[in-house]
Parts: C-alpha cells; structure tokens; sequence
C-alpha cells in the first residue's frame, strides 16, 4: 500500500514538474514564424502617402466649416483627443466623453428626423426611385433645407483616402459617418425622376467610383463597413435607373470606371486590422497595468506578450495572400478558415487570453463575407452593363449570361439566376442578415 502511495505521490510530482516547465516553456519561447511575420506587417505604415485624407472633412461634417478651415481645425482636436486618451491610459479609468469638436464656433447642421430620413436614399432601400416619385416635392424641399450636408457628400469625391490617424483606442470618438443620410444619392434620383438621366447616372457612377477610392483607402472597420454598405446603396439606385432606360441608351463614360474589374483594393482589411491590433494591444497593456497586485490567479492565467503574439497571427492572416485569394475568389468564409495558433503550451500558460483571441473570429467572418458581398454586387451591376452592351449579338440573354468575362463571376451560393420572364436577376449574400435587394432589375427586352 505504501509503495503504490509512493508511486502515486511520484506521479504526481512529475506530472506537476512537467506542467511547469511547459507553462514557462509557453511564457519564455519567442513568437512563431507565423506570429514574427503578422508582428512586423502590422507594425508596418500603410498610409497612403500622396492625396486628400477625407478624415477630416467626414469629422466635421456636422458643422458648416469653410474647406480651408478643415484640416486646421481637425489638427486641433486631433491633439485634443490626444491628450484625452492619454488620460485614460495614464489613470486605468474612463474620463469624461470628449465633448464638443473645434469647430463648435461654426453651425452645427440641424439633424434629419425620423420622417425627413425616411425620404432619403437610405442603406437599405430596396426601391429608393419609387420613394422619391411618390415624395417628389417633400424630397426637392429636403435637398433645399439641408443643402450643406448635400455639400459635404459631394465633396468627398474630391478626396482620396479616409485615414483614421486619431490614437487607436476603444474610447477614441469616431465621426459621424452616417449623418449625411446618402444627399448625394438622394439627389441624383431626385434628377433622374425629373427626366435628368444623364446627370442623375453621371452623379451615381461618380459616387460609386468615390466610395471605392475611399474603401480602398480606409483603416478602420467601422469606415470600411460604412462604404461598402453605402456603395451596395448606391449600386441599387443605379441599378434600377439603367432598368428604366432603353437597352440602347449610351451612359456616361464615368460608369465604366466605376464598374471596372474588382481589385485587391476592394475587399482588403489589412489597414483596418492593423487599427484593430493596436486597439487590442492598448487594451492589454492598459489591463496588465491596472490589475491589482495580489491577483495572482490573473498573472497565472494571462500572458500580456502570449495574447499580443496571438492576436497577431490572427489580424495578420486577414491580411494574407491565402485571405485575399479567398476574398477575390468570392468563396464564404467561416471560423474554421483562421488559423489556430494556440497549441497546448499557450493554453498552459495564457488561458484566458487563448480565449480571448477566439471569440472575436466568428465576427471577423462576418466582416470578410460583408466585403465580399460588396465584390459581389460591383460584379452583378458590371453583368448587367455588360448584357446592355452585347445586346444584338443574336443570343438570348440566358445563353449570354454565362459567357459574360471570368472577373465578374460570383460563387454558386449565391444562387445566381435569371428570372422565369427574363426581367431580373437574383443573387443572395453571404454576410449575415443582409435585407438588401435580392432581385435586381434588367432593361425591358435585353
């Protein structure tokens, strides 16, 4: 009895003895060559060097600011939101929200009410024509009364990028990206129901051309999400435009820019992970220097370097070739596509953060699939522009469709497919609960 007491206490030590050297094993090794290259991408400046930064401008599109003023006024509270971070992170605690922008001294723009944003183009109006025929006149009047945030819209396109450079940080104030209500839009369905088509698609086609400059040129994910969301609005107002005209009807030249091949800068995240990292990373150290000294549980469960290294693979994998091979390739994704870099030794040594890295990959999907459906829909409208110009070559649409160029082809779960009387095509999505149009309309007899 003794001596299996004796085997069983030196079982037990030696189980204990190699947990502790794996745990310090977890703790001492250095990154993986996964995590060493994801280290040095994210540390890497991916800021456009040449061209307008609309940051500034979208930061203080509540307020009728001179365009001169912009960039000088948006310095100051630049360094105002600064200095309030730094606060933050100096006490381990939240100060109070960061109040008023520089610009308080200009007018701050009235807010659209609930029924006024109902007249509008909005992200998810399936028919916004149809709305604005019906509301004609209370439209025009709406256009007139807020004719400076009409304004600000258009004049995004004469920028060409939308950097963030505000301290990354959770608490950091983002700008009102959603305060103009899509003017710009709202305006030119309101010329095309007036029988103005040609600066109504004019109008339309430079907007998409812009929000994808900008999309292309954005590192945050609350940016990022904003402008694809707002170029699928944009694309279904057209859409239904060119349904309403002759097959024959020459567009203007700018459609084809706006439409043209879908590129790597159309769904890349990288800039905006590599936002996202540095959040993450504040986040951590904040919290590695405000824990209390005798939670030691804490010290032993959480690994500040394991959680950063962790975390690393997994922003840098979004910004792989194998990701945005996957991305152009329009293929869904899923949790099980991101790399699992926690093996046992992190799991010893960094439990908590182990499980911290995890949960954010079922929402990261999500966001790859939300870009991937805006691919998809610059691909679909590219399809049915493509239908008008092969219009007469003797082939039935059906047989058309299929031909039409590699580029602007989607996966087959989306379930492409021409309507029974040749009418419309549908397509579904892939990021999650999208309501958007699901039957986009063809040109009568194309």
């Amino acid at each position: 009895m003794m001596r299996m007491l004796k085997g069983l206490a030196w079982l037990v030590g030696i189980v204990l003895i190699v947990l502790v050297l794996a745990f310090a094993w977890g703790r001492l090794r250095g990154p993986s060559e996964l995590q060493s290259k994801a280290l040095v991408l994210l540390d890497q400046d991916m800021k456009p060097t040449r061209g307008r930064n609309a940051f500034p401008a979208i930061w203080l599109s509540d307020y009728d600011v001179p365009v001169d003023q912009i960039n000088l006024l948006y310095a100051q509270d630049r360094q105002r939101v600064h200095t309030w971070v730094t606060k933050l992170e100096s006490e381990g605690s939240v100060p109070s929200d960061f109040i008023a922008p520089s610009a308080d001294k200009y007018q701050k723009l009235p807010p659209l009410t609930a029924e006024e944003k109902k007249l509008t183009c909005g992200n998810r109006e399936v028919n916004c024509l149809s709305n604005v025929r019906a509301h004609r006149d209370e439209v025009r009047a709406l256009l007139t009364r807020q004719s400076v945030r009409l304004r600000h819209d258009e004049e995004l396109g004469n920028y060409d990028f939308d950097w963030n450079d505000l301290p990354p940080n959770s608490f950091t104030p983002y700008p009102p990206y959603g305060s103009t209500h899509n003017m710009w839009l709202t305006s030119a369905a309101l010329d095309f129901v007036e029988g103005k088509s040609t600066s109504a698609l004019q109008q339309a086609c430079t907007n998409i051309a812009n929000l994808r400059r900008l999309h292309g040129h954005e590192n945050t994910l609350v940016g990022t999400m904003v402008n694809a969301v707002r170029m699928e609005a944009v694309a279904n107002v057209f859409v239904h435009m060119v349904s309403e005209l002759p097959v024959d009807q020459q567009l203007p030249d700018t459609c084809a820019e706006a439409f043209a091949t879908v590129g790597l800068d159309d769904v890349n995240l990288c800039a905006s992970m590599q936002w996202e990292f540095r959040v993450v990373v504040g986040e951590i150290d904040l919290a590695d220097r405000t824990k209390k000294p005798t939670r030691w549980l804490n010290n032993l469960i959480f690994s500040k370097i394991g959680t950063q290294r962790q975390k690393a693979a997994q922003f840098g994998w979004i910004c792989s070739d194998r990701a945005h091979r996957q991305l152009l390739d329009d293929h869904r994704f899923a949790v099980t596509d991101f790399p699992s870099e926690a093996d046992v030794f992190d799991w010893l040594s960094n439990a908590s953060g182990s499980v911290l890295v995890f949960i954010p990959q079922p929402v990261y999907a999500d966001y790859l699939n939300c870009q991937e459906d805006a691919a998809a829909t610059l691909r679909l409208v590219a399809t049915i522009l493509w239908l008008r110009q092969t219009y007469g070559s003797g082939k039935t649409l059906a047989e058309r469709l299929p031909q039409r160029p590699v580029w602007m082809r989607i996966t087959d779960d989306r379930g492409l497919q021409l309507s029974s009387d040749g009418r419309s095509l549908h397509m579904g999505y892939h990021g999650p609960g999208k309501t958007g149009i699901i039957d986009w309309p063809l040109p009568a007899g194309l």
